[in-house]
């Protein structure tokens, strides 16, 4: 039996256990969540499947059809149907091979590999795409995360002055209207963090859509660095380089290929058909009757081409021409959103330097000379409050620059891709 002692050593050992186990459960960094939404993100394995498959239709796009057999009974008598009954009766053996017009099997072969090139640069996308959303939303749930540390730390310093407040109010040189006011703060402090909090719920089940509730709920804390932008390459070059404009790349090879495809309907599809006939009985003169053999060649006239022959190549030039408009679109598309990030992530650095060199410490500055002149009485109750609210302010403004700024920098990496 145990004993009361026994069962409590027993019991610490278990709680030292689980601290150990909880202490010592890895906490998971920026690089490891995108490796985790990259593992497990199911339209990427879907595209992935469907590269594959048409890897798979241009191989066997540029194979000629399979050959078929013929086997008949031909002119048998139908009063006896005796095989050497009559000199035609035979049974016939053919084999027919058929070779599309053209170059046709080469060319679906072609369209074939541009629809899975254009699915690879998908691929390509999707994954960058997916590190952006990543990093943008880790990014935000840290900035919450920090909110909630900036404003723990100021409800910390608000009861501070609650309790000089009080003081000074029962040795009677502060006024009730002084105690009530900083009772008011403190509790308008514990309503934002119930505001914070709420946020962190909402980005941090974002979060666990791409890399899993157990992994969002111990992401790492610090605020992770990113890759530094390409600045010594032309832009359009970048740009050019973009999966995006390479998925539209494929789609304009995919007309190209099209329009030959479609001329190809001008030219003949051939026919190729081999026979051989087995004839039993003899001839008047009492030989054997001799096997037939046969060959034949047949092929199409393309004459009527007007209305179709025609219209289909027109339709694949139309086609071509869209695939075209919507590179050029996409591109200009590109280009606008890389001079809006860059011009933000510019902006961004600026105010971010200004903050962290003058700003924030002007601000800490501001609100101790007001609490040193509030505890000596040289300062008003408002003015105190006002540089402690402004401090606070200040280093949520501040956080949340730095978070923006890094947004930025993610965007900026999945539009010109990242630093070697």
């Amino acid at each position: 039996m145990f004993t009361f002692k026994r069962t409590a050593w027993l019991g610490l050992g278990l709680s030292c256990l689980l601290v150990t186990n909880i202490s010592f459960a890895e906490a998971i960094s920026l690089a490891k969540a995108e490796s985790i939404a990259l593992d497990r993100d199911a339209v990427l394995s879907m595209k992935r499947a469907q590269t594959q498959a048409f890897i798979e239709k241009s191989v066997a796009a540029d194979t000629l059809p399979d050959p078929r057999i013929k086997l008949g009974l031909l002119n048998f008598p139908t009063d006896t149907f005796e095989r050497d009954q009559e000199p035609m009766t035979q049974l016939r053996l053919g084999l027919q091979q058929m070779f599309p017009r053209g170059d046709t099997l080469e060319l679906k072969s072609k369209k074939a590999m541009a629809s899975g090139d254009m699915s690879k640069a998908g691929v390509v996308n999707r994954e960058a795409m997916l590190r952006m959303q990543v990093r943008s939303t880790f990014l935000e749930l840290l900035y919450w995360l920090h909110a909630e540390k900036v404003v723990k730390k100021n409800k910390t310093l608000f009861k501070q002055l609650v309790t000089i407040t009080q003081s000074q109010y029962a040795s009677g040189g502060r006024r009730q209207q002084d105690v009530i006011r900083a009772n008011l703060e403190s509790d308008m402090l514990d309503d934002r963090m119930d505001m914070i909090k709420t946020k962190q719920q909402t980005i941090r089940a974002k979060l666990a859509k791409l890399i899993g509730t157990e992994a969002a709920n111990q992401i790492e804390t610090s605020m992770p660095e990113l890759a530094d932008i390409k600045t010594n390459t032309d832009v359009q070059t970048l740009l050019q380089a973009h999966p995006m404009i390479q998925m539209k790349d494929a789609k304009v090879n995919n007309g190209q290929y099209g329009i030959e495809l479609a001329r190809q309907s001008y030219k003949p599809s051939w026919m190729f058909e081999l026979g051989y006939g087995f004839r039993d009985g003899t001839n008047p003169n009492g030989s054997e009757r001799a096997d037939f053999a046969s060959a034949m060649i047949s092929f199409d006239v393309p004459l009527f081409t007007k209305d179709k022959q025609d219209r289909q190549v027109a339709a694949s030039r139309l086609t071509y021409q869209a695939a075209v408009d919507e590179r050029e679109e996409s591109l200009r598309e590109l280009t606008s959103q890389y001079q809006q990030t860059l011009a933000k992530w510019n902006k961004l650095a600026s105010r971010l330097y200004r903050y962290e060199k003058t700003i924030v410490p002007q601000a800490h500055e501001n609100s101790e000379a007001s609490l040193h002149g509030y505890q000596s009485r040289r300062a008003d109750f408002t003015s105190l409050m006002r540089a402690r609210i402004t401090e606070l302010e200040t280093n949520l403004k501040h956080l949340r620059l730095k978070v923006d700024h890094r947004k930025a920098q993610a965007r900026l990496l999945y539009l010109t891709g990242e630093a070697s």
